[in-house]
């Protein structure tokens, strides 16, 4: 049997003939209900030197990147339990971010992140490799992602 997202095809087709689907999943209650968590991840949205250039997404995270790695660490562990498809490649925290980014015009990321359709996707981002003081002062390569765009 087809399946899409995890779901049959069949259920699929119902939802949206019965008008269940909404925009957003059901697993992003996650987001939704980590405020604390959402606001973290959007502030290295803002940040000065955080952009996008030539379709790569510079992240000026916090020095040393802990809390990231941290948050990444526990979305990764946690969200298959919710959908198959974030233990088929695609990356939690990066899905989380673009879905933060898409509801935040503020976010330097922001007309990047609409321009992206709906469905997965393949982003490129950068990160601090290091710092000096608060300022960055050296970037990682290129590192791509798989992200689910809603």
């Amino acid at each position: 049997m087809k399946k899409i997202m995890g779901y049959p095809l069949g259920i699929i087709l119902f939802a949206l003939l019965s008008g269940q689907v909404s925009a957003e999943p059901n697993w992003h209650n996650v987001l939704k209900n980590s405020p604390h968590m959402a606001n973290y991840l959007y502030s290295n949205q803002i940040q000065q030197e955080s952009k996008v250039e030539n379709g790569v997404i510079y992240t000026r995270q916090h020095p040393g990147a802990d809390a990231e790695s941290g948050f990444g660490e526990v979305l990764a562990a946690t969200m298959p339990m919710f959908n198959s498809m974030f233990s088929s490649g695609v990356s939690p925290y990066w899905t989380f971010q673009i879905r933060l980014a898409r509801m935040n015009s503020g976010s330097k990321w922001h007309s990047y992140a609409k321009s992206l359709s709906t469905g997965i996707q393949t982003i490129k981002r950068r990160a601090p490799t290091r710092w000096m003081s608060e300022r960055v002062t050296a970037w990682s390569d290129v590192k791509e992602f798989k992200v689910y765009v809603y």
